[in-house]
Order: structure tokens, then sequence, then C-alpha cells
């Protein structure tokens, strides 16, 4: 595989299933119609007029989800039990991705309470019911109940 071949780039999917692509070499851009890779495959291969092809990460996420090392805690809420320490990953206006500190028994659908202090200048006590959607190993992707999805201050804290 040629140094070429081994560039990627992402692109995000808006909701008419159109993608902005962009060479990572001449800058071109082509808006594609990507609708058919949304239940399969979120890479491909792509040839630029150029002549460089490249790797393009589909992004079909509905929100921008921002890389984050934030520190916080957990509580399962009832039937589920335990709590602890996390440590975010990543977060959203629709969700988390953190991982835990130590040992869990955390489940696909359980719920929980996040809390963790945004690193903004207000340092922003951030405090969600989540409900758990991927579990690996010790990191856990969790959604937002939608009564408490957007937050003002946790939507600018993204935009930055």
């Amino acid at each position: 595989m040629t140094m070429q071949e081994e560039n990627e780039t992402r692109s995000f999917v808006k909701d008419d299933d159109k993608a902005i692509i962009v060479c990572p070499s001449c800058s071109n851009a082509k808006t594609i119609n990507v609708a058919k890779f949304r239940n399969g495959q979120h890479t491909v291969k792509v040839k630029c007029a150029c002549g460089i092809s490249f790797k393009v990460l589909l992004d079909f996420r509905q929100c921008y989800r921002k890389p984050t090392d934030l520190s916080g805690t957990y509580a399962m809420i009832p039937p589920a039990a335990g709590g602890g320490r996390i440590n975010v990953k990543n977060v959203s206006l629709s969700g988390i991705g953190f991982e835990v500190v130590g040992r869990h028994s955390i489940e696909t659908g359980q719920k929980a309470m996040v809390e963790f202090t945004l690193d903004n200048r207000k340092e922003t006590l951030i405090r969600k019911k989540v409900t758990i959607r991927s579990v690996r190993g010790t990191f856990i992707g969790g959604e937002f109940h939608q009564d408490q999805a957007f937050e003002k201050d946790l939507g600018f804290y993204l935009r930055f």
C-alpha cells in the first residue's frame, strides 16, 4: 500500500444522505449521495481526478462529538446498582462516551446518572440521565434522555 492510499479523511453526512468529499492532496471537493452506505460499510475508497486514492470515513452521526478528557462520576439508576468514577472521552448534544475507572457491571439498556465538569471558563457542571447504548470493556457509550438532551452551556461548549 502506498502512502497515497493510506490517507483517510472524515466526511459528515447530512440529513439528505449527501456528503462532501475533499481530496487531501489537491483539496478538490465533490458532493456525493452516500445513502447506499448508511446501513453497511462506512469507510469507502475514493479516487480523485488528480489521481490520488484515499479512504473516506462516512460519519452518519446526527450530532458532532467533541473529544474530551474530563473527570466525572456515574450512578446507576435502579433496578441496576453501582457507581464510581469516570473519564469522559467524548460528548455531543445527544450523548457521551466515557471510560469507567475500575471494575463495573454496566449493561446495554441500563440507565445511569452522569456528572462531570466542562473545562470551559465557567467550569459548567453537567448532570444528565443516560441510557447505556454500548459497552466495550471499560468504554461505555450513553445516549442522553430526550427531555434532557439540549443544554445551552453544553451546546456552546461543543462549538469551541
